[in-house]
């Protein structure tokens, strides 16, 4: 089984370094390195034939549909790569799997048919009027190249109240039109299609990346609409997901109340407090008995213990 880890990291080379030598010395890594970032730290530290770092860097912006950017990004070097990959990872340079090689590849054999990606519908009952209003309240997306990053943020945060003040509001739906000619994906007629929210990490097939990055590519309402939407990256690949029949029942729906991100991470141990919390040694019984598969967030200096721990203990 061929396998594609996709990994965003901005910092904490080392970490990233150890995250790459503890999972499968055959897989492919596709890395992209915040255009922020001082790439060197990273390409002088991690060097092998497998690993692949981006050559489009994004100035990443949180929240932003710059991240929705370097998610196709990376998408796209695994998909144009002269070899077919069964799944597709996606995580950060700050995680650190639970369990063996093994242990993955054998769960991955016995689930072929499944998608590890999992989405809440957002404009139901159930989910509150908090969270549905983080996403009907347009947040303007300004990337002036006059400006600098701080004021970018400036200034869409200035809109973003100017139109919550004016009562302006954004649908949790929107329309897809069809398209001409026979691209993958050609829809018949216009859909509505409603909002679904997830997480950013989840591992996929070729398959569902490929399309996925060309409903991105080919269908400009797809990012019109969450060009002013807060946190796409957990958003718009669950939208088009759970939108599309033939990939939604093999997906993970979850249906209710929010129930949180981490209920929302299917491969993920990830703990909100307020923030992520950085795993320590304290930790390891709660990770190995969690049964996930990953687990974030992982930092040198802080976690060496842990990781070492787990060397010897993962499932």
């Amino acid at each position: 089984m061929n396998l594609a880890y996709l990994i965003s990291a901005h910092t904490d080379a080392p970490q990233l370094r150890r995250l790459i030598l503890s999972l499968h010395p055959d897989a492919h890594f596709f890395i992209h390195i915040d255009k922020k970032s001082d790439i060197s730290e990273f390409t002088s530290l991690i060097k092998s034939r497998n690993v692949h770092f981006l050559e489009k860097r994004i100035n990443v912006r949180w929240g932003t549909i710059l991240e929705v950017e370097y998610q196709m990004e990376l998408i796209k070097a695994a998909l144009d790569y002269p070899l077919y990959f069964d799944r597709l990872f996606f995580l950060s340079g700050m995680d650190y799997p639970l369990w063996t090689n093994e242990h993955i590849l054998e769960f991955l054999d016995r689930n072929r048919n499944k998608e590890y990606i999992q989405g809440l519908r957002m404009d139901t009952e159930c989910v509150s009027e908090e969270q549905r209003q983080l996403y009907s309240i347009p947040r303007p997306f300004v990337n002036s190249a006059r400006l600098s990053d701080k004021w970018n943020v400036r200034l869409g945060i200035l809109k973003r109240k100017m139109g919550k003040m004016i009562g302006k509001r954004k649908p949790l739906e929107f329309i897809v039109t069809p398209v001409v000619g026979n691209h993958p994906a050609v829809l018949p007629q216009p859909e509505i299609w409603y909002l679904y929210k997830g997480s950013a990490w989840w591992c996929i097939s070729s398959e569902l990346a490929s399309y996925v990055y060309d409903t991105y590519a080919y269908r400009p309402e797809v990012r019109e609409y969450f060009i002013d939407s807060f946190g796409p990256a957990e958003t718009l690949i669950q939208t088009i997901v759970f939108n599309t029949h033939e990939w939604a029942e093999k997906s993970i729906l979850t249906q209710g109340k929010y129930p949180g991100l981490p209920a929302l991470t299917p491969l993920h141990y990830i703990v909100y407090d307020p923030v992520i919390k950085v795993m320590d040694e304290s930790d390891y019984d709660v990770l190995v008995g969690s049964g996930k598969m990953f687990s974030r967030k992982f930092v040198s200096g802080k976690s060496d213990k842990l990781v070492d721990m787990l060397k010897d203990g993962r499932c």
